[in-house]
């Protein structure tokens, strides 16, 4: 399964396998890391104004216009939240499967988005009432969830695939 291999993850036990303590940090870390730079992302520096500052710089010296750099800085923001969720689902279902090997795909799927959607929620609150610059909105919990589901589907799409190529 993915990076992680599945030797060395487990310990016998006498109801089966138990995922090792290596195993939960190597199946769960990259799900802390990635949630934590999602969290750091959603501070006052990288705020809609300080993101366009960084663009117009950029802009001003290729010569585009003000109304291009809002657009482009709309698009990359959005675009930022929709993959920053994806790849939070992925990696939440990756570690899911490693965890819970036992449990039906699809009930991790669903398992993996929720916990995405979640997390979205409380990054929503946290620009909500921790920033100065941010204002959290319900509709940017609704696109990091369209995210985390496009990441969740696409990674257990990868995963079946692989399988079935490992088994022919």
């Amino acid at each position: 399964m993915s990076a992680i291999g599945d030797e060395g993850l487990a310990t016998a036990t006498a109801g089966g396998r138990r995922l090792a303590p290596a195993g939960w940090v190597a199946a769960w870390g990259p799900v802390m890391v990635w949630a934590a730079f999602i969290l750091s992302l959603s501070g006052d520096r990288f705020s809609d104004v300080h993101t366009e500052a960084w663009l117009s710089d950029i802009a001003s010296a290729l010569g585009i216009s003000l109304p291009v750099v809002e657009v482009a800085n709309f698009i990359v923001r959005k675009s930022a939240h929709f993959v920053e969720y994806a790849v939070l689902s992925v990696l939440t279902l990756r570690a899911m499967l490693v965890t819970w090997p036992q449990r039906r795909r699809r009930q991790l799927l669903v398992w993996a988005v929720l916990a995405a959607a979640v997390w979205a929620s409380i990054d929503e609150l946290h620009q909500y009432y921790f920033t100065l610059a941010r204002m959290g909105t319900p509709k940017d919990v609704v696109l990091d969830t369209t995210g985390a589901v496009a990441g969740a589907v696409m990674g257990a799409s990868y995963l079946s695939r692989r399988a079935r190529r490992s088994t022919a």
